[in-house]
Formats: structure tokens, sequence, C-alpha cells
């Protein structure tokens, strides 16, 4: 397979990037993929087999084996790899049902991605005559519009906010698309995971029993990038049974596989090495001059910006036009203008967030480059599978940032290539969430007991106007739906106003508390502010622009209480416990450097809150660490673990918390705790409790490899420590965690092998 004539006279990516000039035997490690060129086709039979003849398509087997399931009236969920067709498994059965009369709902995670397939279907459907009754349904769709489109349109094409929104509450007006549903066709659906998934979970089972009433019965279609737990995942969305398609059987481009560690900037044993944004703006630059069609990943929307003002320094003024930023928060139309100039090869190489991540047409890539670990498995796989044009071979560049997971994965790169992914997790009966949406449920249509979509533990509260009545839910009100926020916890909202009075964000409360106090400096759009002023009482914080060279963290206490337990695996509890997080004071830290130049006092009311959590105790080898440095230990290994549940679990370190307590005042106990940094839970801890061996041998591993002395942002720092990671001792949690791992193998007699 060829490669692209950007590497010129070089036979590999490897090659070409250890030719640049300025390379410092970045390369730690690199795999080749070997390309399959022509897939796996099959003849198909079946009642679609005329459409696919219509477009001259001989479905490969994953997609044929779809369809087989779709026409055997199953629910079906395709987990393959980017690029591997899983759209054409749900836009021709779509087509086939409107030529029957019948309708189909497409759920999207943005409206972006939405319009995007907007035109691939409706190209697909013009030959027959469809194109008309297909369109997108969202917030920009005028309010002239949605009347004709109720009555009209067969296919819409929405997001979870708008079904919730503006689709579920005036159901009635809905009666004649929603009696006549066809499909429920659920786009990324690994997107919806978390807090989003909990939210979703509950507008899938409320649309479905609104589509049953009308006396409608639509099967699920639903395509994932590839996780580990896709038919679970789909029926924790739906309720339903559904059969998973996980093989994928088309064509794939050659690939290689590179992990770039950035050259080390100090020669003291301290291990510390240069930014991963450095490196990345350096290779920008060569990537551009070579010509190199390419996406810069980025875990941030600031990091993506500022990656490309980096770049500029590496570039020519008449090259700077070919490099540009895509992300979200842009207008529609300066991101159609950035994908038309890509496509067109205007621009050769952008600079990203997860905003394209999702399949999003840009045209071909020939390579991706991670600017940091994207947090998980699936991510990593869904942005690299970006790159491959036609014929050509694609390059996957990971470049190692300052943190436990990436360190982790640069000393185990088989981890990656053998391509294992998390499970995703989503909690339809979270005990905060959940009941939000039985109120909107009860308001659209009252829930008889017998339906089974109340949690079996909801009981009416008193004060509420969801209410109970002859084993029936009933909503005394009207449209309960505004008090739930389908992107969050709920709660109270923060607006960020500047000294004008002009809004420029929109924040949650716990976080308005966290950086939103007065006297904090805060980043909005690349701009720094002070905030001058936080009034919890109007909900309104005031910024100030901010010139000097600090910015302020905020330090905090936090305790845990036990509610109850649950169960115990492997040593480790599950239960319910109530969080209880206190703002203390902030201090101000010099930019780069990190001098605390000042700490001040803050007087803010605590957050306190019910979630799930896992704990452990460490009695049984305390005593191979001197009492005296146990909670050091304990703490660090607390901050290991947190860092590292994503490698196991589909979540986000800033998902989840952590506590450790020597003497746990309930017991007297040395217990650590981690719990789901959300109300009522989301299953995180829960289902990091079933890796939880694999989980301790991890963090036992990275704190043995890590080359830092002390503790460093790969191993033991963490950026959330309440206490700004004070008494941290690396050597001892090292200790402690081999301790606990060989008592648990002695034990459970289940352990990785310990080196």
């Amino acid at each position: 397979m060829s490669v692209p004539e950007a590497l010129g006279f070089h036979p590999n990516y490897t090659a070409w990037l250890k030719s640049l000039e300025g390379y410092e035997e970045q390369i730690a490690s690199f795999s080749f993929f070997p390309a399959r060129t022509k897939g796996e086709k099959v003849e198909y039979e079946g009642k679609f087999k005329p459409l696919l003849d219509h477009f001259k398509i001989t479905p490969y087997k994953h997609q044929a084996e779809a369809l087989m399931l779709t026409e055997a009236g199953q629910h079906v969920v395709v987990a393959t790899p980017t690029a591997s067709g899983k759209s054409l498994t749900y836009q021709i059965p779509t087509l086939h049902a409107l030529d029957h009369d019948k309708t189909a709902l497409y759920l999207f995670p943005t409206k972006a991605l939405a319009h995007d397939q907007l035109d691939k279907l409706k190209g697909l459907a013009k030959s027959q005559g469809l194109d008309e009754l297909i369109s997108t349904y969202d917030g920009d769709t005028p309010t002239t519009e949605r009347s004709r489109l109720r009555e009209q349109a067969r296919c819409l094409l929405t997001n979870p906010d708008m079904l919730h929104y503006g689709i579920l509450p005036y159901h009635d007006k809905w009666a004649g698309f929603l009696s006549r549903l066809e499909y429920l066709v659920i786009d990324e659906m690994h997107a919806y995971r978390g807090v989003m998934g909990t939210h979703v979970a509950n507008i899938l089972r409320r649309l479905l029993r609104l589509a049953w009433h009308y006396g409608a019965k639509p099967q699920i279609i639903a395509a994932s990038a590839t996780i580990a737990n896709p038919s679970e995942h789909a029926f924790n969305l739906t309720g339903l049974e559904t059969v998973a398609v996980t093989e994928d059987a088309g064509p794939r481009a050659a690939r290689e596989l590179v992990f770039w560690q950035p050259p080390l900037v100090s020669e003291k044993g301290e291990g510390r090495r240069r930014s991963a944004n450095t490196e990345a703006a350096w290779l920008a630059g060569h990537f551009v001059k070579a010509g190199l069609k390419s996406i810069f990943f980025c875990n941030s929307r600031k990091s993506a910006e500022l990656l490309k003002r980096y770049s500029m320094n590496y570039l020519e003024n008449d090259q700077e036009k070919y490099l540009q930023t895509y992300r979200a928060g842009y207008t529609s139309e300066d991101r159609r203008i950035i994908e038309t100039g890509f496509k067109q090869g205007d621009i050769t190489v952008l600079t990203a967030t997860s905003a394209l991540e999702l399949g999003v047409d840009i045209g071909g890539v020939d390579a991706v480059v991670l600017v940091g670990y994207p947090g998980s498995m699936t991510s990593l796989w869904q942005r690299a599978g970006r790159a491959g044009r036609s014929g050509s071979r694609a390059l996957t560049l990971l470049i190692a940032a300052d943190d436990p997971l990436d360190e982790y994965y640069l000393n185990h790169p088989d981890l990656i290539t053998e391509s294992k992914v998390e499970k995703a997790v989503a909690d339809a009966f979270n005990t905060e969430i959940h009941p939000l949406h039985v109120a909107c449920a009860a308001a659209e249509k009252p829930i008889p007991e017998s339906e089974g979509y109340v949690a079996k533990w909801l009981e009416p509260d008193p004060n509420s106007k969801l209410v109970k009545r002859n084993s029936k839910w009933f909503y005394l009100g009207k449209y309960p739906h505004k008090q739930v926020n389908v992107r969050g916890t709920g709660g109270k909202r923060i607006v960020l106003k500047d000294g004008f009075g002009k809004t420029v964000g929109i924040s949650d409360f716990e976080t308005a508390l966290r950086e939103l106090h007065s006297g904090a400096v805060y980043l909005s759009q690349g701009d720094t502010f002070l905030v001058a002023k936080l009034d919890l009482e109007a909900g309104v914080a005031t910024l100030l622009p901010h010139i000097e060279d600090y910015y302020t963290q905020t330090r905090s206490m936090t305790d845990i209480e036990v509610i109850d337990t649950e169960f115990q695996l492997y040593g480790v509890n599950i239960g319910r416990v109530r969080v209880s997080t206190e703002y203390t004071s902030f201090v101000k830290k010099r930019y780069f450097r990190e001098t605390i130049l000042d700490e001040r006092l803050l007087d803010l009311p605590q957050v306190a809150y019910t979630t799930q959590a896992m704990w452990f105790d460490v009695s049984e080898v305390k005593f191979s660490i001197p009492p005296q440095d146990l909670p050091s230990a304990m703490h660090a290994l607390e901050h290991t673990l947190i860092g590292l549940l994503p490698a196991f679990v589909l979540c986000e370190r800033a998902d989840v918390g952590g506590v450790s307590y020597p003497i746990y005042p309930a017991n007297g106990q040395p217990l650590i705790f981690i719990y789901d940094g959300y109300p009522g839970g989301v299953g995180y801890s829960r289902a990091g409790t079933t890796v939880f061996l694999d989980w301790l041998s991890a963090a036992y591993e990275l704190l043995k490899d890590c080359p830092c002395k002390s503790g460093c942002p790969r191993c033991i720092l963490s950026p959330k420590c309440g206490n700004g990671n004070q008494y941290l001792d690396k050597h001892a949690a090292k200790t402690l965690a081999y301790e606990l791992l060989s008592y648990l193998k002695q034990v459970y007699g289940k352990a990785r092998a310990l080196n």
C-alpha cells in the first residue's frame, strides 16, 4: 500500500518522522497494522435487496448481518470502527420505511452531526423521490417550519435536547408521526454515558412509551464506536434486548501507530519532559510544510486554540493559512467553511477537539495526532479511524502528556495495540435524575405502576407535584421539563457577566464555588478574567479583565458518610455515601514557576449530595508502612487509582473524586473512598469494583515504572486535589499497593503477576 506523496522518498511515516530536523529520539515505540484492501462482501436476499440493487451496493458481511436482524424484527446495535459503513445499516431500512408510509426518528448527540448526516440521507433519498420527507428538527428550526414538519415530515433528525423540550411534551401534536414510527435510530450511542447517558436513557424510554401508546412498535437501530458492552449499553439506554454486530468485515487502510515521548528538559533525575503542546506545535509546523492532511486532537477547546497559536511560531506567513482550528462553540457557518476548506485542500492541518471525533464528513485524512491520551480507548480508536485514505497508509501518533494514563500506556503499549476497549456506563435509575424524568413522563401521560418505567425505590414526596394515586403516577402541574438540564445534573445555574453586563457564559453551582469565587482568575474563550463578585442569591458572577501573571486554585475539605453498603467484591465495598465538600481557601500561583504568592480564606456554602462509592480497608497491610507515612501513602494511592480508572471504565478523571482516611471516624479503620462526582451516582465506582484487581495492579506498575523521584503529574499529582497535592508519598504508595495486591492475591486467588 502506497504512502502519501508528502513523505517523499521515505518508505513510511516512522522513517519520515526520524528524518525531521530537530528530532530527538522521541519515538518510544511503534506498531504496524496491515491493510485489508477488499473486505468481505456477501449477497443479501432480504426485503431490502431492491434498494441495495438500486444503489448498486453489495453489503459487507457486518452490514448484511445488521440488515437481516432488522428484517427479522430484532433491535440492533452495530458497534464497529470508524468508517466501517455503519450508517448504511439504518439508511436503507429508513428509505424502505418511508416508501411504505412509515416514519423514522434519528437521534444524534449534536446538531452539527445531524445536519451532516441529513445531506447524506437526502442524497440517497432523492433518487426515490423521498428527499422532501426528511428534515432536521432542532433549536435552529424556524417556528414557522415546525408545524409543517409535524404534519409532513416522515424522517426527522434531532438531538436529546429537542426531543425532551420540543417533542415529548407536545406528543399529542405528534400523534400521526409517532403512530407510524418504524425505526428509532440512535447514532453515536457510545456518546450517551455518565450523566448524559442517564438523561438519554430516561428520554428514550419516555419516547418509547408514547410510541407504544399510539400503537407503534418501533425497532431500535443503533450505531456505536467499538465498546466492550454494546448490547448491555443499548439495554441500559432503552430497556430493550438488543443484538450486537461487532465484527467489521469492511476494508481498512494500513496504519502505523507511533508512541511519542517528549524529551527530557532536566538532567537532574527529576524526569521533567517537554510539554505535549510544545511537541505538537513543532510537529504541526512540519506537517503543514509537508502538506500532510492531518488532524491534531486536543483534549480541551483552550488547548486546541493555543496549539494553533504555538504552531504559528514554526511557520512562515504564507504557510499560516493552511492551519486552522475546529471545535464546538463555532457557528455552523464557520464550521462549514472550515470543513469545505479541509476537503478541498485549502487547509491541510486542523487543531481540533472531540467535535471532530464524531462522524462529521471532512474528506480524506492522512494522519491523526493525539495531543495527550484522550481519556478512553474508545475515543483513541474513534479518532485514529479518521485517518486512512483509499490506497494510502495512515498514521496515528500519540504524544504522551503529563498524566497517569499517558505514562501507563507509554510503558504498556501492548494494551493499546491489543485494542481492548472499555465498558460504557449509563444508569437510567439515578436517584437524582430519574425522579425529574418521572415527573416529565407523568405529565406526558399518567404512569401505571405495572408499566415498569418508575424505579421501585421511588416514593412520592409530599412537597412535590408528582403524586401516586391508585397505583398510578400523576403530575399536578405544567411543563416540568424546564426543570431538567439534559446535559447536566440540574440545580442552580450561575450566569457569567462582564463589567458591562454582557453574558459571557453559564456555570453550574458547584463549579462556580470552585472556579468563580470572588478573587478567582477565570479563563473564557482564550481571555483571562478576574472574578470581582460572586452573587449566589442572584446567580451572577461579575468578571473583569485580568492582566497579572498569576492564576488561582481553590483548597477544599471533603468528608464522606456511609449511608449503606450494598455488597462487597474482592474486599471492596460498594454502597451509597453522602459527600460534603467545603471550599475553604484559594491560593494565587505564578504561571509556569508555580510559586504560591498568597492564600486567602473563603466563606462559601457547603456542597453536599448522595452518590455511589466504593471503598476499601488497608488494615491488613498497614504495618508495611511506617505509621507516620501511612496517610501520605493512602493519599497518593488514591490519586493514582483515580487517574487510571478511565483505563478500565468509560469515564473521565474529573468524573470521580476520592478521600482517604488513615482513621475513618465511624469505625477507626484506614479506608480509601472513590466516589462518583455526581448526585445520585452514575455507576463509575461500581464498574471500577468489578475490575479492581487489575486496576490496583495497574496503579502499582505505574508507581513502580514512573521515572520521577518523589512524584509528578504522571503518577501521583492530581489537578483537582483539594489540598494542593500536599502530603503525598510515592514510594510508600508503591509499597502499599504491592502489599495490598499480594494480600488480595492470597485471599481471592486472582491478581495480575507482580514484577
